[in-house]
């Protein structure tokens, strides 16, 4: 669920793009070989990181995926990172093949359950691990969200019962030995995060971060205004341009989508972008940093 194998630290400017995110990849439909798609064809998979003891332990939910906006995509979709918000597009409509895996997602998946192990001698927490969870069981109108959380968090004294768990392993290059956990939350973290916690209605979220140097421990809060307005643009983004696509390529023969639907294919931002961003600043600044330890050493 990590699209650069960089930690992209600022999501409001489109530099932190770089050309090896968006090399050509051939695809199913023979109009995304041509050289307008390539900066929006995923990173080309190495056939190593295909092997089946690669992927996530219990996360093989591609197939649903494909006909979902799930959590880890929702900072794409509204347009934290600009030319991701036209690729989700084109992915969803199937003009080119799905992200599906890089060294920084193998790496966290490898590392995952090491940093689970970690999370729970730390916290004494015990930890659940749900299906994949599809939001609208009061209204099926939102059924077209969705998300997979690392893991459900019990209970914890003095909250609301039950949290989500979220771990992230920073694979910044490879660079292991630079690599430390982080002191604050990105910005670009916080869609999914308010995400995850509406979809699996919970009122709070250990955010874990994990390095071979050592780990933090943040915990946020569900925010039901944060949501609205995220909801909001990523309905724009589903409603205004992904389904009428999809209505419309169900209908004709669609060789050329960037062109032929222009008019519906979404701008590099929602116009809520910049709010959303802003408000996920202080999501962030109200976060707790509960725990962050180097090498096994408590940093206060």
């Amino acid at each position: 669920r990590t699209y650069s194998s960089q930690n992209l630290l600022d999501p409001v400017s489109g530099s932190i793009i770089t050309s090896s995110q968006f090399v050509n990849q051939p695809s199913q439909r023979s109009f995304s070989q041509s050289s307008c798609y390539q900066k929006f064809a995923p990173v080309e998979t190495h056939p190593i990181l295909r092997c089946s003891s690669l992927r996530h332990r219990f996360k093989n939910w591609q197939e649903l995926r494909k006909h979902k906006l799930t959590a880890s995509t929702f900072a794409g979709a509204i347009g934290f990172w600009p030319l991701r918000r036209t690729q989700l597009w084109l992915e969803k409509l199937g003009a080119i093949e799905p992200f599906s895996g890089n060294l920084a997602t193998c790496w966290s998946n490898i590392k995952e359950e090491e940093a689970l192990e970690r999370y729970k001698l730390i916290t004494g927490n015990t930890i659940e691990f749900p299906e994949f969870q599809v939001y609208g069981k009061m209204n099926p109108e939102d059924s077209w969200l969705a998300a997979s959380p690392d893991g459900l968090v019990n209970s914890v004294y003095g909250l609301p019962p039950g949290g989500v768990l979220e771990i992230k392993c920073p694979y910044i290059d490879g660079k292991m030995e630079e690599t430390f956990p982080w002191k604050r939350i990105p910005l670009y973290c916080i869609p999914q995060a308010q995400g995850l916690m509406e979809i699996m209605d919970r009122e709070w979220m250990d955010f874990y971060v994990w390095t071979p140097n050592g780990s933090s421990l943040f915990r946020i809060y569900r925010d039901v205004k944060y949501w609205n307005v995220l909801k909001s643009a990523l309905s724009d983004f589903w409603w205004k341009h992904v389904q009428p696509a999809k209505e419309i390529c169900s209908k004709n023969v669609i060789t050329d989508p960037l062109r032929e639907l222009k008019s519906i294919r979404p701008d590099s931002r929602h116009e809520s972008c910049g709010d959303i961003v802003r408000q996920s600043k202080l999501v962030a600044d109200n976060s707790n940093l509960l725990i962050r330890e180097i090498n096994g050493q408590l940093i206060t």
